[in-house]
């Protein structure tokens, strides 16, 4: 297993949640894209980790 497979493991179920939080109040993808980078989650991880949260930001506007 790559270290680079592993990045989500490293969020606490508190971080986890947050994240989901921050993704639901996103309006737009760009500040999807910014959550996700202030919690260190390549975008690999967040489509194979988190497939709800993901069609979340497919049916925000750009």
């Amino acid at each position: 297993m790559d270290d680079n497979d592993c990045g989500f493991l490293l969020l606490s179920e508190r971080e986890r949640s947050a994240l989901g939080l921050d993704i639901h109040r996103a309006a737009n993808k760009a500040e999807a894209a910014q959550v996700l980078h202030r919690y260190d989650v390549p975008e690999a991880d967040f489509l194979r980790e988190f497939p709800d949260l993901a069609k979340v930001v497919q049916l925000l506007p750009d």
